[in-house]
């Protein structure tokens, strides 16, 4: 998660799992602001992951 999060930051500086629709709903005042400026805004910012899973199955499937 994190390399890909690095990669689209600083190489591709992009929003492509948008950040930023969640950055408006949340904070709209905010977002008018960086809104113009997105892109660049969202390749200098820190982004924090915390990631939780169930496993609902073990072993092996398919005999």
């Amino acid at each position: 998660m994190k390399s890909t999060l690095d990669k689209i930051q600083n190489e591709y500086q992009v929003d492509v799992l948008e950040f930023g629709n969640r950055m408006r709903i949340e904070h709209p005042r905010l977002w008018k602001k960086i809104k113009k400026d997105w892109d660049q805004t969202f390749s200098q910012v820190s982004i924090n992951c915390k990631v939780k899973f169930t496993i609902k199955d073990y072993g092996t499937t398919g005999y």
